[in-house]
Formats: C-alpha cells, structure tokens, sequence
C-alpha cells in the first residue's frame, strides 16, 4: 500500500481528473477542480490548453495511445466508487470513510453528500506531507476536516497505527483501497482485510484488483503489455491477480460478502453508454464493494 514511488500513480490519476474536469458541465463524469494542482507546470500547461476541445481530443488520443483504455476505464471507474460512496453514506448510513493509499485523491473535498461524514487518510508521511503542503496552497478548498494517519505499510500494520477513537460504535465504516496489484500488496490485503473484518457487519471496503488472466496471458489483453513495460520503468510490477471465479471464496476467509465485482468494461459501459462500445484496453482492472457480515 504504501510502496513508492506511488506518487507516479497518484499523479496519473489526478491527471485524468483534471482532464476529465474540463469538459462542459453536461459531458463530464466528475468534476475535481483540485486536481490539477498535483501536476508539474508542464503538464499544468497542457491541462489549460484541454478547455479547448480540439486540443483535449488530442492529449486524450496520445493517452490512449501511450497507456491503452487507461484514461476512458479510470474516469468511469472513479465516478463509479463516487456513485457507490455516495450511495452508502444517503442510503446505508455509512458516516466514516476510511482511504488507504490515498497519494492524490480528494474525495473528502469535492464530494458534496450533503451529511456530516468523516474522512481518515491513510498514507506514507511522506506522500502525505507532499499532498498537504499542495493543498495548503490552494484558494476555494472547502474546509472539510481530513484526519491524516501516518502509515508505511513496509514497516507498520494497520492495526498498530489505527486511533482507537475510530474504531467508535457511532461510526459505520467504509474503507477504500484503490490498489491490489503486486504480491507485496497482496501480503499486506491479508492484515488489511483482518482488520477491516473486526469492525461492525455493515462495514463496507471498495478495492480493485487486477485479473489474474492478463498476468497469465497479456498479450490475450489489448493494450497491456504496453502498460506493463511503462509500470516497470515507473517503478511499479504488477504481478499479483485474482481470477473473478475465486472471488467469492477469497472474501469469505474474511468474512466479507461480495455485492459488486465489475471490469471496465462493465462500468464504461454504465457512464458512456454506447460511446463504450468503441473503448478498448484496461478490462482487466476490476472493482470490489464488499460488506462485512
């Protein structure tokens, strides 16, 4: 969870909000006007040239180019754990979400539930102490409380840093781990998801994963040996997958009760409708809400 550098994935994705922000209100899936502060001038450069939509269909076309379906699959992907947060703190009673490995997320800001809700980040103090001072600097940032939890994941379990108060009988949790991709994270799920089972039932955890297909036969997915030579030269092997059919077997040994389990293709084709027919690559990054029994 907190292996680094995990600010180049954590700046990917905030990239592709920004981009995503500067469609017309009516086209856009989310809408993160913070984003684009966790990117280099440079970038800042060509996310102010995307307000043009000749010039957004380019950086878009090169992005899709350069890492296969990644920009369309995490656009709707994030929209689709916005959708399902939100629907869990109005309809489930869910008042305490939980982010582990959060690098650049800003859920806690720009999500307007419309009820009291409290936010816990869970990163490494170094990543955390970069995303702070970013949004220290910044004008119009609602003044929403983030409870900031320092954790190295190399060194510490979830468990010996966790404050007691959050553990509180008021609270009704949902966790979030966008990141389930290397046998080190693997190793670490297994104390994350026996912690997360000691909680109340009800407890949610959103988390992706990737298929165990593409590891076993990546050319058989567009796209992702491309992807996976640009994650090796970033740092990053993603050699851990789950296959959908053991799924339900692997949350039972934590007590976990599977209500989604869908790939980009699935939630594409929920946020661009018939648009998605057209998208390819990145089907193999999948995403978990599961429920504590």
């Amino acid at each position: 969870m907190s292996r680094f550098p995990a600010t180049k994935s954590g700046t990917y994705m905030a990239a592709f909000r920004a981009i995503e922000s500067t469609k017309p209100e009516k086209e856009r899936l989310l809408y993160d006007p913070f984003a684009g502060a966790f990117l280099s001038k440079f970038y800042q450069l060509i996310l102010a040239g995307c307000m043009v939509p000749f010039i957004r269909r380019i950086v878009t076309a090169c992005i899709q180019f350069r890492w296969p379906g990644s920009f369309t699959a995490a656009v709707a992907r994030t929209r689709l754990i916005d959708d399902m947060i939100i629907h869990a703190v109005k309809s489930q009673g869910i008042n305490q979400v939980i982010i582990l490995n959060a690098t650049f997320d800003t859920r806690a800001h720009r999500l307007n539930v419309g009820v009291p809700l409290h936010y816990v980040e869970m990163d490494h103090p170094t990543l955390q102490y970069t995303k702070k001072k970013i949004l220290s600097t910044l004008v119009g940032l609602p003044a929403i409380h983030v409870d900031y939890v320092e954790l190295d994941m190399n060194r510490q379990q979830i468990s010996e840093v966790f404050p007691k108060l959050f553990y509180g009988s008021h609270y009704k949790t949902l966790f979030l781990w966008e990141g389930l991709t290397t046998i080190q994270e693997a190793k670490q799920a297994e104390t994350i998801f026996h912690h997360v089972k000691n909680f109340h039932p009800g407890t949610q955890i959103i988390f992706t994963y990737v298929e165990k297909a593409v590891l076993e036969n990546p050319t058989a997915f567009y796209g992702f040996v491309r992807i996976n030579r640009l994650l090796r030269r970033a740092g990053e092997n993603w050699d851990f997958g789950i296959s959908p059919e053991e799924l339900y077997a692997y949350l039972e040994l934590y007590h976990l009760q599977l209500h989604y389990d869908g790939g980009a293709d699935d939630y594409r084709a929920k946020y661009f409708g018939e648009k998605s027919r057209h998208m390819k690559g990145y089907e193999y990054l999948r995403v978990v809400r599961a429920e504590v029994k």
